[in-house]
This record gives structure tokens, sequence and C-alpha cells, in this order.
């Protein structure tokens, strides 16, 4: 057995294992669930698609003995199907043109398909519950109702339901979105580590370059006009799959902070405070997707971008 293959293998245990930390109900158990992909993603950008498959393979087996089928789908869909989905993507190459080299997949392109992805993932779930004898809403809120109660049963009955009415409406797609987020995240952390190590396959993206392709743009169209113009399950479903199909325009928009951030004083102050308030704030996510959906359409980066504050002046031809 070659050296990477066991690589792999160790790091499909090693993510089951973090996947599997809530179970212990420990302080900081949750943190290490959001790191469990990874391994996967180490892994895979060093050595290779093939070297993430089995990692991925292991994990999943490793997660069926320990925590059983059910548990076993959720790390599949959750930490391995992503994984592997963005290694190779990111490892893509392919022609830049007539005799020239061959240039790396654009990031933004395997953003895009991973977001197909779980925008897939959320029209299956709700349409399996077509006919049913609860909607896909109705579904949603049961299932948060028992999970609240499993997790906090001193909860009042009152208290409980409240709580399920304010996270239900927006709940899968909150789901989707930090699934999204974090599988982004987990991916640059890698590629950062694995450069500190000089492992890397492939450099690391110019992320405040970040662009989209132009296809993107009509599934969150149709989500949108989906959630305005539907009713009861069809509203339901459209308004999460915007959220889930925002998430690629959120990049953009923090690219797009990035891009003006080189022409003001104390960039990295003011970067932190942005932060900050992106964590605090959901109204400012929704403000920050909304700048990627400008960008992509009308190219704000290309009007606004300019040298960095102190910099040379821009010269003209």
């Amino acid at each position: 057995m070659s050296k990477e293959t066991l690589f792999a293998i160790g790091a499909g245990v090693l993510s089951a294992v973090s996947a599997l930390a809530f179970l212990s109900r420990a302080p900081g158990s949750l943190i290490v669930v959001y790191l469990a992909s990874l391994p996967l993603f180490m892994v895979g950008l060093t050595i290779g698609p093939r070297a993430v498959a089995i990692a991925a393979a292991v994990g999943f087996m490793t997660a069926g003995l320990f925590g059983g089928a059910f548990i076993a789908g959720v790390f599949g869909l959750m930490q391995a199907l992503p994984a592997w989905l963005l290694v190779k993507q990111a490892l893509l190459q392919r022609p830049a043109g007539p005799g020239g080299q061959a240039e790396w997949c654009p990031i933004g392109e395997a953003l895009s398909w991973l977001t197909l992805l779980a925008a897939a993932l959320l029209v299956i779930v709700a349409v399996t519950n077509i006919g049913g004898e609860r909607s896909f809403s109705g579904m949603v809120s049961d299932k948060l109702d028992y999970i609240l109660h499993a997790m906090a049963p001193h909860l009042g009955d009152g208290h409980r339901a409240r709580t399920v009415a304010v996270m239900a409406p927006l709940f899968p797609g909150a789901v989707g979105g930090s699934w999204l987020i974090m599988s982004v995240v987990n991916a640059a952390l890698a590629q950062a580590i694995l450069v500190r190590m000089k492992r890397n396959l492939r450099p690391t993206p110019a992320y405040a370059e970040t662009t989209l392709p132009q296809w993107v743009s009509w599934p969150l169209v149709g989500a949108a006009a989906l959630a305005l113009i539907g009713s009861g399950d069809l509203q339901y479903t459209g308004r999460n799959l915007a959220m889930v199909l925002a998430v690629p325009f959120f990049f953009v928009g923090l690219a797009v902070v990035h891009t003006l951030a080189r022409r003001v004083a104390y960039k990295g102050l003011i970067l932190a405070a942005f932060y900050l308030v992106l964590v605090l704030s959901g109204w400012a996510m929704v403000a920050v997707a909304s700048i990627g959906v400008v960008d992509q359409w009308f190219g704000l980066r290309h009007r606004f971008a300019g040298p960095p504050a102190g910099g040379p002046p821009a010269t003209t031809e």
C-alpha cells in the first residue's frame, strides 16, 4: 500500500471522527464538526482527486460503523461529496488558448457547481414532501421541534413553539448556506496550510478577483421569482433556494469589499470591523450578497478599483 493511500485512509478516519464529535456533547465539539472536512481537502489538494475519493469512502464507512446508516449518509452529503467536488473542480486545468499554457479552473466556477449541488438537494427534499401528510415547511417545523426538545428539554412548550416559528421559515436555506460557506472556508484553510508546507498542487487563487460564470445568475432569479409569486410550499422552497443560490454572490461581494479596501488607509482595521459586523448581523450578509449581484451584472470592481491608498496614481494611455 502506497504512502499516499495511507494518508488518504488516515484523512478519512480523522474526518469521520471529527464529524461525530457532536455525539460527545463536549464543549467545543461543534467547532470540530465544522472542521470535519478539512482533512479531506488537505489530502485532496496535496495528492489529488483519487486520494480525496479514497478518504471520502473510508470516512463514509467509519461514520457508518460508529454512527449507523443515517450518520454515514449525513457524512457523505455534508463532508465527503462537497470535498470531492471542490477538489475535482479546483484541480482541473484547461488550455488558455492556441499554444498557450493551461490555466486552472476559476474558483468561482467550482463554487457555482457546489452551489447547484446544494440547491438540487434542497429541491429533492422539497419534492419528496409533495402530496405528503405534511407540507415541506410543516416537516421542517416538526423536525426543529423534535431537535429542540431533545437538545433543550427544559424549554417550555410555548417557548419552544415560538423558537420554531422564528427558525423554520429560513432554516433549510440557512443550513444550505452555512454548509457552502464552511466547505469554502475549509478548502481555503487547507490550501493555506499546504502552501505554507509547500505541498500544494495548484497556486492559491486570487480570492479578491473571484468572478462567477454568467449562467449562475439565472437560477437565483428563478428562485427569487418563485419566492415572490408563489404560495405555500412553492414560496417556502423559492425563499430558501434563493438563500442557497445567493452564497456565491456573497463571496463575490467579499471580493468587492477587499478590492475597495485597497484604496483606503488602515485597510486591516477597516476589514476587521467589517467582518465583526458581518458575524453579528444577518442583514450585513444580505447586503454583501447584494453587492455581489451588482458586481456580477454591472462590473462594480472595474468601475471603482484603483491604486492602493498612498500608492502612485493610475496612468492613462
